[in-house]
């Protein structure tokens, strides 16, 4: 009868409509970005995530910035059709201490995953101390130290700390194979009480009260003269 053939034909038809869904048709459903994490050290911003489609090739990722107070989501510079799994955002102008937003999809084509949202941060509050450097002079039975503030020069990380930091100093003499000692010592400082004709190494990490701490520097080692030489 015409009832039962247009009862057969609508059931066709809504079997058949799943099979016309852009991303069916596709053949691929894209993921949002997983593990996404904000890694920032000094006055370097890193984004990292892990992909979630990783047999789908041609896929890359774009991430946009938003700051508080205003609705409108931009492009987070360097992270643009990215087809790593990392991108670097340095180069992005703002004050360190105003709240971000940060989201990150894939892309594939005309197909997009839903976001992936972190939530709001200060990039002062995810930075990283990095490692200082670290000059040496030494006279007599004393290392004279030298510590240049952690970053550039023009580092708008710590601009406004960068008379708070203090420094906290591993020695220890080169032949011994223990007995390291820690002091506590300022950008501009001595190490008393060493043996003469000997050489010390020490590393160096900045600290940021309440609760900052730094990156050790590499190793540097010196060696005191001997006790007669002026």
């Amino acid at each position: 009868t015409m009832l039962t053939l247009l009862g057969a034909t609508t059931v066709v038809l809504v079997a058949g409509a799943p099979w016309m869904l852009p991303a069916a048709a596709g053949g691929t459903t894209l993921k949002s970005p997983q593990n996404v994490e904000v890694y920032i050290v000094d006055d370097t911003f890193i984004l990292r995530w892990n992909r979630s489609n990783p047999s789908i090739r041609n896929v890359t990722f774009s991430a946009y910035y938003q700051t508080l107070g205003n609705d409108t989501w931009l492009k987070l510079p360097g992270c643009q059709s990215v087809a790593n799994t990392t991108c670097d955002f340095s180069s992005l102008k703002l004050n360190v201490y105003d709240k971000v937003k940060l989201r990150i999809r894939a892309e594939e084509g005309n197909n997009t995953s839903p976001w992936h949202n972190i939530d709001s941060f200060t990039l002062f509050e995810k930075a990283q101390i990095g490692p200082p450097k670290v000059h040496l002079e030494a006279e007599d039975k004393t290392i004279i130290i030298n510590i240049s503030l952690p970053g550039a020069r023009d580092s708008v990380m710590w601009a406004l700390d960068s008379s708070s930091f203090t420094y906290s100093l591993d020695i220890w003499k080169n032949s011994s194979s223990g007995e390291r000692r820690t002091e506590t010592v300022y950008s501009r400082d001595k190490i008393y009480n060493l043996s003469p004709e000997t050489t010390y190494c020490l590393k160096v990490k900045a600290r940021l009260l309440p609760r900052k701490n730094g990156i050790y520097s590499p190793v540097y080692c010196i060696k005191t003269p001997d006790r007669g030489r002026d």
